[in-house]
C-alpha cells in the first residue's frame, strides 16, 4: 500500500531525543527557524514543552550577544563623537567631511541598528505558544543585556568625567610632559584639547542610552507586527492554532 504524499504536512520532523539547547545566537535562531517551519506547516506544540532550562539558555544567549557587542559599540562612542566634534581626525583629515561624519556616525551606531534589525528578523519567526516562548526568551534576555550596557557605559562615562578627567588630574598629567622636554606650546595644546575632549564622555553617555532605546524598540515593533500578522492567518484560515496561544 502506499500513501498520498499530499496528505502529509510539509513540517521537518525533529527526533524527541534531540533537546534544543542554544549555544549561541545563531544557533537560537536556528532552532526558531526551524520550529517557525514546523508551525507554519501544521506542527502545533505547547509552550509547556520549552522546559525551564531551555527559557533561561535562550535568554543566557541574547543576554551574551547584545551585552558583549553593546560593550565594544558603546566604548567606540567617544571616538565617532570626537570625530563628529573635530576633536579626533579621521582618514587623517583634521576637518572632517560629511563622509568622514557619516562614518564616525555608522561607527558609534551601525553595529547596534545591524543587530537590532536581525534581532528584528527573528522575532517575526513565531505563530504559536512553542516558537513564541523561545522568542520571547531571547528577546527578553537581549533587551535586559542592552539596558545593562547602558547602565554600565553611562556610569563609566560619568565616573571619567567627574573622577578621572578633572582640572587638577589633567593638570598633573600634563605637567610630567616637561619632563621628556615638551615644548610650554605643546603642552598647553594638549591640555586645552583634552579640557575640551572630555565633554564628550557626557555626550557619549546619552548616546548610549539613546541609541540603546532604538536598539530595543525595533525587535519589539517586529514582534507587533508578526502578532497582527498571525492574527490575518489565523483568521483566513492559514493556519490553525488554539485562540489561546495567539
Amino acid at each position: 500500500m502506499s500513501k498520498d504524499s499530499n496528505s502529509t504536512p510539509d513540517i521537518m520532523p525533529v527526533p524527541p531525543s534531540n533537546e534544543i539547547h542554544p549555544r549561541g545566537l545563531l544557533e537560537a535562531i536556528s532552532y526558531i527557524d526551524q520550529n517557525f517551519a514546523n508551525e507554519l506547516g501544521g506542527c502545533m506544540i505547547k509552550s509547556r514543552f520549552l522546559t525551564t532550562k531551555q527559557r533561561l539558555e535562550f535568554m543566557e544567549v541574547g543576554f551574551r550577544s547584545s551585552f558583549a557587542s553593546g560593550i565594544v559599540s558603546a566604548f567606540l562612542t567617544p571616538v565617532a563623537i570626537g570625530v563628529i566634534e573635530q576633536y579626533i581626525p579621521m582618514f587623517g583629515d583634521p576637518s572632517p567631511t560629511f563622509f568622514d561624519k557619516f562614518s564616525a556616525f555608522l561607527l558609534a551606531l551601525g553595529f547596534s541598528l545591524g543587530y537590532a534589525i536581525f534581532m528584528a528578523k527573528a522575532s517575526t519567526c513565531f505563530i504559536g505558544e512553542y516558537t513564541r516562548a523561545m522568542v520571547l526568551n531571547l528577546l527578553g534576555g537581549m533587551i535586559f543585556g542592552a539596558i545593562v550596557k547602558a547602565v554600565v557605559a553611562f556610569i563609566a562615562f560619568h565616573f571619567l568625567y567627574f573622577k578621572i578627567f578633572t582640572d587638577n588630574n589633567v593638570v598633573w598629567a600634563v605637567t610630567k610632559l616637561y619632563y621628556t622636554k615638551t615644548s610650554q606650546g605643546t603642552v598647553t595644546s594638549i591640555y586645552n584639547w583634552v579640557q575640551g575632549f572630555k565633554g564628550i564622555f557626557l555626550i557619549s553617555a546619552y548616546f548610549v542610552l539613546i541609541s540603546t532605546a532604538v536598539f530595543i524598540i525595533i525587535p519589539i515593533i517586529a514582534m507587533l507586527v508578526a502578532w497582527r500578522r498571525n492574527r490575518k492567518l489565523i483568521d483566513a484560515g492559514v493556519v490553525h492554532v488554539d485562540t489561546d496561544s495567539i
